[in-house]
């Protein structure tokens, strides 16, 4: 599906991308890390067509540059940063519907409610007012209601709430297993259980290659109860934002998280590690 060969990329003397090999079969589930400056976002807007570069590149056995409609029908890509589209919300759904082959607006809909989007209480803002979680929201609905081939995402996660990342990794996890993604992220733990593969990039060179062990959970939750010596407003707000609700007893409170999500849940709660009498997190 994705083949390079000698791939090289340079910005004036800088060279940002060094040489890569790199094949990805139908079904593969990339987590593409590395620090900033690696080279994954020059990476991926190769793939998309956007950049000249040395070497061969081919998706869908097809030159993305040179044939870069026909590679892109084919493939679905949400940017770390949303562009500045001057489009309200409604004209943007409405276009986007209009070059889908299959009818887009109602999926974009049902998506949108599951991050808790309202799309039609914000149909009439431009789309550049937004938030830039709303933006996000939208942006990942419009690209995931298309069912892609080829899932190509640049932090795709990275300005969503807890609710709306809980939705989103469950989103992913529905996509059929013939479905190729592409996850750029600088955490690798948020993506494990959603990938099959791990590739690691520093200084424009792939540092390393590894596929895993184990297979893909696909969007697991994971219970988690918690009883606090202690309540104050700072931990309520915190578990509020998780979506805990009160549990059987004074200081106890029960939610979900999603499995991707337990190292940054565990970290936003170590603030209050004083307040804590017992925390329990394990598979429902």
């Amino acid at each position: 599906m994705i083949q390079l060969k000698q791939v090289s990329k340079n910005f004036q003397r800088q060279q940002v991308l060094d040489r890569l090999d790199l094949r990805v079969k139908p079904g593969d589930r990339i987590a593409l890390i590395g620090q900033n400056g690696a080279g994954k976002t020059t990476l991926i807007r190769s793939l998309l067509g956007q950049y000249e570069h040395q070497g061969t590149l081919r998706v869908f056995q097809k030159d993305p540059r040179i044939e870069r409609v026909g590679v892109l029908q084919h493939v679905g890509f949400v940017p770390q940063h949303p562009p500045p589209l001057q489009m309200n919300v409604g004209e943007l759904v409405t276009f986007a519907d209009s070059l889908s082959e299959k009818p887009l607006a109602e999926k974009v809909f049902e998506l949108c409610r599951e991050l808790e989007l309202d799309l039609r209480e914000h149909s009439a803002k431009p789309f550049f007012k937004l938030s830039g979680g709303m933006k996000q929201k939208l942006l990942i609905a419009l690209t995931l209601g298309r069912e892609p081939e080829l899932l190509i995402m640049d932090e795709p996660a990275a300005n969503l709430d807890p609710s709306g990342r809980k939705a989103f990794f469950q989103q992913l996890s529905r996509f059929p297993k013939s479905t190729t993604m592409v996850l750029s992220s600088h955490r690798v733990d948020e993506l494990l259980s959603l990938v099959n593969r791990v590739v690691e990039m520093d200084c424009g060179s792939i540092v390393l290659d590894e596929r895993l062990n184990g297979g893909i959970s696909r969007g697991r939750l994971m219970d988690c109860e918690l009883t606090l010596h202690e309540v104050n407003d700072s931990i309520r707000k915190v578990l509020e934002t998780w979506q805990f609700r009160n549990g059987s007893g004074p200081g106890r409170y029960q939610g979900e998280i999603a499995e991707e999500d337990r190292i940054r849940f565990i970290s936003a709660i170590s603030h209050f590690s004083h307040h804590i009498q017992e925390l329990q997190l394990g598979k429902p």
